[in-house]
């Protein structure tokens, strides 16, 4: 029998690229990262977005209103 356990947020997409790599977006374009804490589950990301992915080598992208794609790179040395 399948378990599932409930994590607190509201989102309306959500994309995994692995099981600590998950990303989502809420319903006014927020986006939002996991944080591996189920206590406090989810980080703001700066932002907005109308769909995001998730890839397993941990590359995010993200499709904002108007078409604009974007490759997250707050992960990366600046």
């Amino acid at each position: 029998m399948a378990q599932w356990l409930k994590i607190s947020g509201g989102l309306t997409q959500i994309a995994a690229g692995s099981r600590t790599n998950v990303w989502g977006v809420n319903a006014n374009g927020n986006i939002y990262k996991y944080t591996n804490d189920d206590a406090n589950p989810w980080l703001q990301i700066p932002g907005s977005a109308t769909d995001i992915g998730a890839a397993a080598d941990g590359t995010v992208w993200h499709v904002n209103s108007a078409g604009d794609i974007y490759r997250y790179t707050g992960d990366q040395p600046g």
